[in-house]
Parts: C-alpha cells; sequence; structure tokens
C-alpha cells in the first residue's frame, strides 16, 4: 500500500474514532440537564463573552476571521480563535475544557466529570479534539498529545493523539 494511501487510510480511521468517541460522551449529556447551564459564543468580528452562574462558567473570544463557542454545564467551557479558526470547549459535571484555535484551527475540548481537564491547541488548517474523563488530564499541542486517565485525544492535522 502506497505511503498517501496509508495516511488516507489513517486519517479515516481516525475521523470514524474521534466521531465515535464524542458521540458516547454526548450520550452522557442528557444527565446534566438539571445543571444550569451557560454560554457563551463569539461570532466573527463580536464581542468577547464571559458567563458565571453558580458552577457553571464560559467565555470566548475570536477575532474577525474567526469563532468561538465556551459553554459550562456545572463546569467551565473556554474558547479562544483567531486567524481564520473555529474553537469549541464543553466542561461538564465539574470539568474544565479549553479549546484554543488559530492559523485555520478547528479544536474542540471536551472535559466531563469532577477534576477533568481538557486542553487543545491546534495551530494551521484542519480539525482536533481533546476528551477528557472523570480525573484526567488531556493535552494536545501542536508538537504532541499527552493522555493521562480516561480520554482520548487526536489531531487530523499533525496525525498524534493518544488514548487513556
Amino acid at each position: 500500500m502506497s505511503t498517501a494511501r496509508m495516511t488516507a487510510v489513517k486519517r479515516s480511521l481516525g475521523g470514524v474514532a474521534a466521531i465515535g468517541t464524542a458521540l458516547a460522551f454526548a450520550a452522557l449529556v442528557p444527565a446534566t440537564a438539571s445543571a444550569a447551564p451557560v454560554g457563551c459564543t463569539t461570532a466573527p468580528g463580536g464581542n468577547a463573552e464571559a458567563s458565571l452562574v453558580g458552577s457553571s462558567q464560559c467565555d470566548s473570544q475570536a477575532d474577525a476571521t474567526s469563532a468561538a463557542a465556551g459553554y459550562g454545564f456545572e463546569g467551565w467551557g473556554s474558547a479562544n480563535a483567531m486567524a481564520n479558526a473555529a474553537a469549541l470547549a464543553l466542561g461538564f459535571n465539574g470539568g474544565t475544557a479549553v479549546a484554543d484555535g488559530t492559523a485555520g484551527g478547528g479544536p474542540a475540548a471536551i472535559a466531563f466529570g469532577p477534576g477533568s481537564f481538557a486542553d487543545n491547541s491546534a495551530v494551521g488548517p484542519g480539525l482536533s479534539i481533546a476528551i477528557a474523563g472523570p480525573g484526567a488530564t488531556i493535552t494536545l499541542t501542536p508538537t504532541g498529545a499527552v493522555c493521562q486517565g480516561p480520554g482520548i485525544a487526536g489531531s487530523f492535522t499533525t496525525l498524534q493523539g493518544c488514548i487513556g
């Protein structure tokens, strides 16, 4: 099999794994429906936002070419997007999620459960995701991925990732 074809297969499998994991975590979200959720969204050219209601908090910031959304459901979601980027951060049930994208990056960070921390910094075009389960610290940067505890991280740009 050629190198180009193997790369395409790896990217396809990575995409399926990331989507499957995200859907599995999304199935857990209804349990937080009774929480006081907060959402902060910054559209291109919009103002930075921050909100705190009970133990739910969020913040978002974007420049004129980017969009960011942070959501807190009894957790904290912080999203920052600059230079044609789009960032999404979701913090659930005591989790902290931070997504920071620049130069066309599309990072998503999801932290679910007490003490969970997901940090995803993306530079350059492409999608990436970091998902942290209870008590885990999952970090994804352009130079690598570190999974400490239950979670997963992967970048379609760098093809780096980890499973905790």
